[in-house]
């Protein structure tokens, strides 16, 4: 009698599907249970677990009116280390919004001065150490001048039948600025031309502005522009002498010559500078054989005899002036003379 009704148990539905439900819940609860409580354990591992980290290059923020005031000594970069919970840390290098900065420099003014660098915007949580903390560092005023600038360029590069002329530079001055101590020991302001080889044509190119002391060391300045565009004219060496005339020739009796130029009196020799270092006049000469009264006539510039030379113009109008000598002018009173007689 006890089996069958176990039987009849068994065999209903609703009997069945209450049992399975038990089951159900109890397989759930134990699966949370564990999962629940592993997860509770890792939690409370990240919150109590302690943490150090060290960050490197971190920039500093300077706590100073720099549009008056000029800071030397202080580096670019410190390294920070941190410790703390381990999730706070997590999330403070994720976010990455904290900063190295200085304390107010305006209030210390100008001279040497020890800065205590603090981090700004860290959680209380954690502690820090700066590496360095403290830096010695000069404040200076800063002070802005205007100057023009020099351009240095080797004109020994030039080949010998060439001249440089004036640079042209797009600009004419610069504004520096620096510490007050610094702009007092500019000694020049100049952009540097290379040269190379025997230099035929004109140079252009962008250059950097170079400020140096008396002993030639580069300065820590601002320069505004720190390139210039500079434009050095090369062109055929020319030089302008005079004209000497030189009578030649047979004059005609009784009679005296005057030379002069009738509009050109000089000409431009082009060439070798060295070979034309000497040369002070070119000579023309005018051949007065037979010739009995006042004339123009053209005559050649003589050549140069040196390699590579060249005359512009190579012929001039020379004004020939004819005047009678004293001889001349007694014999034609003879002549008058005799004439009248023989016609008596």
């Amino acid at each position: 009698m006890s089996k069958n009704n176990n039987n009849n148990l068994l065999e209903n539905v609703w009997i069945v599907r209450l049992i399975s439900l038990l089951v159900s819940i109890l397989l759930f609860g134990y699966v949370y249970s564990e999962n629940y409580g592993l997860s509770t354990t890792n939690r409370n591992d990240a919150i109590s677990t302690l943490r150090s980290e060290t960050i490197s290059n971190l920039p500093i923020q300077i706590n100073m009116d720099t549009d008056r005031y000029f800071i030397s000594g202080l580096p670019e970069t410190v390294m920070l280390n941190i410790s703390g919970p381990e999730s706070v840390i997590v999330q403070t290098l994720s976010a990455s919004d904290f900063n190295i900065v200085t304390e107010d420099l305006d209030l210390l003014g100008p001279g040497r001065h020890t800065v205590q660098l603090r981090v700004e915007n860290l959680s209380e949580e954690l502690t820090y150490q700066i590496v360095p903390s403290r830096v010695n560092v000069q404040i200076e005023e800063k002070v802005t001048i205007e100057s023009s600038v020099e351009v240095r360029f080797d004109t020994n590069a030039v080949n010998d039948a060439y001249i440089s002329k004036e640079p042209i530079l797009n600009r004419e001055s610069v504004i520096i600025t620096g510490p007050a101590s610094t702009i007092a020991r500019i000694d020049r302001i100049y952009v540097r031309v290379p040269a190379e080889g025997e230099i035929t044509s004109t140079l252009k190119g962008t250059y950097v502005v170079q400020v140096e002391d008396e002993a030639r060391n580069k300065l820590n300045v601002v320069v505004e522009p720190q390139e210039i565009e500079v434009q050095i004219p090369v062109e055929p060496y020319e030089k302008t002498v005079p004209i000497r005339l030189v009578q030649t020739g047979t004059p005609v009796s009784g009679k005296k010559y005057q030379l002069s130029l009738a509009r050109t009196e000089n000409v431009v020799l082009t060439g070798n500078q060295k070979l034309l270092a000497d040369v002070d006049e070119v000579v023309v000469e005018v051949d007065v054989s037979a010739i009995r009264s006042t004339v123009a006539v053209t005559a050649a510039v003589l050549p140069l005899d040196l390699a590579g030379t060249d005359v512009v113009p190579k012929q001039v109008e020379v004004n020939v002036t004819v005047e009678n000598t004293q001889t001349e002018e007694t014999s034609d009173r003879s002549n008058q003379t005799s004439n009248t007689s023989n016609n008596r």
